[in-house]
């Protein structure tokens, strides 16, 4: 069983990490002792933690020393030492993480087959279609020598009228894109305050099938309770002992319940974590990108500014003017390069805003179907409860005289 790899608690890794620097070695059952000591942790608890991990003087790995850890994490909660228990742990760690990166992959494919550029590329066709094994090494191996399209743009041949127009055309670049990241940071935040709306609605959801589960099991023991009631506790009235019976048909449209809304939390969950936090993460991916652009249009200034007070100051020595042509020519095209990709993004980002639409719709359409399906069970349930009521209203004296559990 290895534990040095997965969703391993931070504080672990620190803590290994600081031990590591002096060597791991060195971390005798003597320095274990001290160093972990509680009044929860006793030395017996920690030598049975020791004994359970290592049969030698020293820790030996990174591993043992996260199943030291691991176990005292379960004395300090009550439970028994046992390096087994970490099995379901692991098991359960291992199904959670590969669940995570299954949905993280698809979100991500989503969004580059959504791409309005990138969809259509050798690159992404070669990924989707490839058969076989060591799918990123023949990547690697077919693309190594494809220039990107930043390197493969031709050197620019203009003249200093089309710079001028050209400069005029990335101003106005840059102020839309100035609009568009307002626009799409102000939905970036709103679409984060639904998310957690509706995450905090659908843990609800997950909570009350639990709570349903609880009441269908309090029923089922109400209905089989076989304790005889006396006439002397219940006088003429024998109200329970005559719907107690009943009592043991709810627990079916109780379970249904339970199942009906676990369901919906699933159906909702699926939307929210596979969709919606696709359509957030895209946002926020462009929001850093927007950081990093205007970051780098910074820094380009700087440089711009710096190259043409060079070019000023040589403008007598052709080489050095030259030089400084080519810089300036260089950084303009990095400029408009990034500006063209921070326009693709913004359209990706626009592109898949109807996925908004399909996520309500979604929603909505599972609240009908969950309200749908409860609806039924509790009319069944009502009905159930009806009849409880009506037995003993239309029980007949004879019968309620013999009432099953009710002594005379």
């Amino acid at each position: 069983m290895d534990l040095s790899g997965g969703s391993i608690p931070t504080i672990y890794r620190d803590l290994f990490e600081m031990i590591n620097l002096h060597g791991l070695e060195k971390l005798t059952f003597t320095i274990f002792v001290p160093l972990f000591e509680s009044n929860t942790l006793t030395k017996t608890v920690l030598n049975q933690i020791w004994c359970s991990v290592t049969k030698s003087s020293a820790i030996g790995s990174r591993n043992d020393f996260y199943k030291c850890l691991a176990l005292m994490a379960l004395a300090q909660q009550g439970k028994t030492i046992d390096v087994k228990l970490l099995d379901n742990y692991v098991n359960r760690v291992d199904k959670e993480f590969i669940e995570e990166r299954r949905r993280s992959l698809k979100r991500y494919l989503q969004i580059l087959c959504r791409h309005p550029t990138i969809y259509d590329t050798d690159i992404i066709k070669f990924f989707l279609t490839f058969q076989g094994t060591s799918c990123g090494d023949n990547m690697k191996a077919t693309y190594k020598n494809i220039l990107d399209e930043f390197s493969s743009e031709p050197r620019s041949s203009l003249n200093s009228s089309d710079n001028i127009e050209k400069y005029g055309e990335d101003s106005d670049g840059i102020q839309m894109f100035r609009t568009s990241q307002i626009h799409i940071s102000s939905l970036h935040q709103q679409f984060n305050q639904i998310r957690g709306c509706l995450k905090s609605i659908n843990e609800k959801k997950f909570k009350n099938a639990n709570d349903f589960t609880n009441i269908e099991k309090a029923l089922q023991t109400l209905g089989s309770d076989s304790t005889s009631i006396d006439r002397w506790a219940t006088g003429p009235n024998d109200y329970w002992p005559t719907i107690q019976i009943g009592l043991g048909n709810l627990p079916v449209e109780i379970n249904a319940i339970s199942e009906r809304i676990n369901e919906q939390y699933k159906r909702d969950d699926e939307v929210i974590s596979d969709h919606l936090d696709m359509l957030i993460e895209l946002l926020q991916g462009y929001k850093d990108l927007c950081k990093r652009f205007e970051d780098a249009l910074q820094s380009e200034q700087k440089a711009i500014q710096k190259a043409n007070n060079q070019r000023k100051r040589s403008s007598s020595i052709t080489d050095t003017s030259s030089k400084n042509d080519n810089n300036l020519e260089m950084i303009e095209k990095r400029n408009r390069h990034a500006l063209q990709c921070v326009k693709i993004e913004t359209q990706l980002v626009y592109a898949n805003l109807e996925a908004f639409v399909y996520i309500l719709s979604s929603l909505g359409n599972s609240q009908c179907k969950g309200s749908s399906d409860l609806l039924n069970i509790w009319k069944s349930f009502a009905n159930k409860i009806s009849q409880l009521g009506q037995n003993y209203i239309t029980k007949s004296p004879i019968d309620r005289m013999n009432t099953i559990g009710l002594r005379k």
